[in-house]
């Protein structure tokens, strides 16, 4: 048996769903314009691209870097490296209908994190996500003073 496996810190994880009143496009722009990302992410966590595939995240815990895939015909989200389980995730805008869809995320964390710390950090970004895909919407309603 491997000992070292079996002593290993848990890794957690979290999925939550969102519902959220805009078009599942202009959330989608939202969660995928990384120059403003950290703007929905909670305090403490910066992000900036290296390149087309790979962003940078500083959290309390340091730096690191995740491979990102942006699926454009199916408004999803991947990071992470299938190798290493810790720190990945998976974003989905649902379309549900004419100004209404609803954001599904599922994240792994690093071992040892507590699963609830990991479940607070989701519906906190979820929560902000709808709250900057609902103030930008309510900016493109507005009259345009004649």
């Amino acid at each position: 048996m491997n000992t070292e496996r079996a002593h290993a810190a848990p890794v957690p994880r979290a999925e939550r769903t969102r519902s959220v009143p805009a078009d599942a496009e202009a959330v989608f722009d939202v969660v995928t314009d990384l120059e403003n990302l950290s703007s929905w992410l909670p305090e403490g966590v910066e992000v900036e691209r290296c390149d087309a595939h790979v962003v940078r995240l500083w959290v309390r815990g340091g730096v690191v870097e995740r491979r990102l895939a942006v699926d454009w015909a199916n408004l999803s989200v991947t990071w992470g490296d299938p190798v290493s389980p810790a720190c990945t995730g998976v974003l989905r805008v649902l379309r549900l209908s004419p100004g209404r869809c609803a954001v599904s995320a599922c994240l792994t964390g690093p071992a040892g994190l507590p699963a609830p710390r990991l479940d607070d950090w989701l519906v906190r970004a979820l929560d902000a996500l709808a709250a900057r895909a609902n103030g930008l919407v309510g900016e493109h309603s507005r009259p345009v003073p004649a």
